[in-house]
């Protein structure tokens, strides 16, 4: 999809925030000043969205995940809509603390929140009626926080945010991560420690659906890559896995069987010649000991006659 200047500009990509609120960090994205607000330059916001619809589409066609957040009542519906049409996890109320550096928690919560739900669908219960609704209250709660995010594969391919300066801990937790951040950046905002930055209104809805909306389309695109490529390479099954794993280039097969009979074969061996041998020595000392008697007799019979 190509960018129109015209439609960026009519969606009110361009404003700014007033002149005494802005970040000198901004000055390379701005094209000056009207009443006392900072205009955004759109053809450096169409090059940079560009380049991240690029990387989205690079990602998603690998079979990468995405995580969309903007908390801002101005950005709830179009990142809920994102969410879904993309079905990837998404946050529209609150950026929960260690969502990123401390998924196991929660992780936690959320098999809290599906068990509550299966104890809330099931038609035979024990609970009271007091008790379900104690249940249903922290079904919504959770639902709140940690609903759009039930399906996220940890760790995510990228995070897109849709206003850097409100989501900051998001920023933080997935620097500190090594993820790559996609966000809309507003004259007010330090663009520092963002990979993707999109200069661009934070503040309207029709700003933000139009990003959105593009990011979309380049996440399709890159889905349909993806399903091409698992057509053309299936996935192994068990079997050719384990095939795969015995005959590795560079590697002998294992003769599992052979070695237990070489071992019991040689010890059978010794064992024959070590008895074998003392009983000849046996026999030998018998026959001589037989013939030695035998000469004995013949002589004192010899000799008995010659005395008498």
């Amino acid at each position: 999809m190509a960018l129109d200047l015209k439609q960026m500009l009519q969606a009110g990509i361009h404003f700014g925030h007033k002149t005494s609120r802005w970040d000198p960090r901004m000055r390379p994205f701005l094209r000056g000043s009207n009443n006392k607000t900072h205009l955004i330059d759109v053809s450096k916001t169409a090059f940079l969205l560009e380049r991240a619809g690029k990387f989205i589409k690079e990602k998603v066609s690998k079979g990468g995940s995405l995580l969309i957040v903007g908390t801002k009542k101005a950005g709830q519906k179009a990142v809920e809509k994102a969410g879904k049409e993309l079905a990837m996890p998404y946050i529209i109320h609150r950026w929960v603390g260690g969502t990123l550096s401390n998924f196991e928690q929660v992780r936690k919560a959320i098999t809290r929140f599906l068990h509550l739900q299966d104890v809330v669908k099931k038609p035979l219960t024990n609970y009271k009626k007091k008790e379900i609704g104690t249940i249903n209250k922290e079904i919504d709660r959770l639902n709140k926080n940690i609903g759009g995010i039930v399906d996220l594969d940890f760790p995510p391919a990228a995070v897109i945010i849709v206003d850097a300066k409100r989501e900051s801990t998001a920023v933080k937790e997935a620097s500190r991560l090594g993820i790559p951040i996609i966000a809309l950046v507003d004259t007010n905002t330090d663009p520092s420690g963002i990979n993707y930055i999109i200069p661009a209104n934070d503040d309207s809805p029709r700003s933000i659906g139009f990003i959105l909306d593009y990011i979309i389309e380049m996440a399709q695109e890159g889905k349909k890559l993806y399903a091409e490529f698992k057509k053309e390479n299936p996935a192994p099954t068990a079997k050719e896995k384990t095939e795969n794993r015995t005959a590795k280039p560079g590697r002998r097969p294992r003769k599992i069987e052979a070695k237990p009979e070489a071992k019991t074969e040689l010890k059978s061996e010794v064992k024959v010649e070590a008895k074998s041998e003392p009983k000849v020595e046996v026999v030998k000392v018998k026959t001589v000991t037989k013939e030695a008697t035998k000469k004995t007799e013949k002589k004192s019979s010899e000799v008995t006659p010659s005395d008498k």
